[in-house]
């Protein structure tokens, strides 16, 4: 019977370490640019939302970062793939019961009922399933936030309030669980860890089966990205909405080409959701904590309301084309006017 050899540990490689990195970067990054939006209200976001350089250049680095934390999970299952099907190995990272079994046995002894503290990775393989099961939900949700128009013409309206409020609420449980996890279980628990490497099963292929299997994975694994990139970028930019920073600049007023019994209250209710509209105000238009007026219920005509979005005034500034096409103006008016 074919003897069943241990796991073996190999220090990380560069490209693993950039990974790690980068996923650091992310999403800290996506920290600092996301808290300050979902608490506008509160002094240390204005403060933070400052040194970002405003609300518009902090959403523009939140989608950034968005796209670098993508970047990273598409490396991360290539990465993966190869090792699984190209080496043969069986990556030690996925927790098993008998880590689950190691965590309550630390709490146990953290408690004074065992006598001895378990050893191994255990805490490692509990936090990767974490962030896995994150940067999967935050990504799902962020990409239906990213283009709701889209996402309404196929699913339920209600389905955008609901996105944002899973991607808000998961993205703070999120950070509050790295913190607690790093400073409570790694810091006062003290873990016995080991170094930073790579746990590998072996054995590995044969290094034939490994170069056969390459000559069918690297064109493949080259496919797969292109066809998803291609695909994302195709939605990512499909619409437009409050990302980009437009000069402000003379518009030229008329009335749009667009009736109004055409516009779609649904539509006009996800496009505020996502635009910078709300953080003046207020989430349902009802008005901003700053004196800004409540406009659920404006009894506005439609040019009136559109020639205001074009135009602006010395208090709000003025909508391009290019950042509110006038159908979206038309629906926005339909969801305000509707509330009368």
């Amino acid at each position: 019977m074919e003897k069943r050899m241990q796991p073996e540990s190999r220090p990380l490689s560069a490209a693993a370490r950039f990974e790690r990195l980068a996923l650091v970067l992310a999403v800290v990054g996506l920290a600092l640019t996301g808290l300050p939006q979902r608490y506008t209200q509160e002094r240390w976001a204005e403060i933070t939302l400052v040194l970002l350089g405003g609300i518009e250049s902090a959403r523009i680095l939140h989608r950034l970062l968005a796209v670098l934390l993508l970047a990273v999970a598409i490396y991360h299952v290539l990465a993966v793939s190869y090792q699984r099907w190209v080496l043969g190995r069986h990556l030690a990272l996925l927790p098993r019961l008998r880590d689950w079994r190691a965590l309550l046995d630390r709490v146990l002894y953290n408690l004074g009922f065992k006598a001895n503290a378990p050893e191994g990775r255990y805490a490692l393989r509990i936090e990767y399933l974490v962030v896995v099961i994150s940067v999967v939900i935050l990504a799902l949700t962020g990409l239906m936030l990213w283009n709701p128009i889209a996402v309404t013409s196929r699913l339920p309206g209600e389905t955008i309030p609901t996105a944002r409020s899973i991607h808000s609420d998961h993205a703070l449980l999120f950070v509050v669980f790295l913190v607690l996890w790093e400073l409570l279980v790694l810091g006062l628990w003290r873990a016995r860890q080991q170094p930073d490497t790579a746990q590998l099963e072996t054995p590995a292929r044969s290094a034939e089966q490994v170069s056969r299997r390459q000559r069918l994975f690297v064109p493949l694994a080259v496919l797969m990205t292109v066809l998803v990139v291609a695909g994302l970028t195709v939605f990512l930019t499909a619409e437009q909405t409050a990302i980009p920073t437009v000069p402000r600049r003379e518009a030229i007023v008329f009335a749009p080409q667009l009736l109004p019994e055409s516009g779609d209250a649904r539509v006009g209710a996800a496009v505020w959701a996502t635009s910078r509209c709300a953080f003046c105000h207020g989430a349902d238009a009802g008005g901003g904590v700053d004196g800004q007026p409540a406009l659920r219920g404006s009894d506005l005509t439609l040019d009136a309301f559109y020639e205001q979005v074009r135009r602006g005034s010395e208090t709000m500034p003025a909508f391009s084309r290019e950042e509110l096409p006038d159908a979206y103006v038309l629906h926005l008016w339909t969801w305000l006017s509707a509330a009368q």
